[in-house]
């Protein structure tokens, strides 16, 4: 299985991250996930970091997917997501002994 990066597109409420997974075993699908505006606004999530940070997301979720039940083709980032993102990006605090 493979997933290629297609772009992106300005929407009136944000921006539509492409994504196309490509499996021999399958038919090609495409994958849009949608950052809101609010989040880049609000500085909760770089430009620069949000195709990284929807290709991951569909990284961990395609293993987890079933027939019975599929993975949406289009998804909103949640608050949730975006706050793990930062979780994850905060560096290590130095100990001060």
């Amino acid at each position: 299985m493979q997933i290629q990066y297609v772009g992106f597109q300005l929407k009136a409420h944000g921006r539509d991250y492409t994504y196309k997974v490509i499996d021999k075993q399958a038919e090609d699908r495409e994958f849009i996930f949608t950052i809101s505006n609010r989040a880049f606004a609000e500085k909760q999530l770089p430009f620069q970091d949000a195709a990284g940070l929807c290709y991951q997301k569909l990284q961990k979720a395609l293993p987890l997917e079933t027939a019975e039940n599929p993975l949406p083709r289009r998804t909103t980032l949640s608050d949730q997501d975006l706050e793990a993102y930062r979780e994850s990006r905060r560096p290590a605090r130095k100990r001060s002994w």
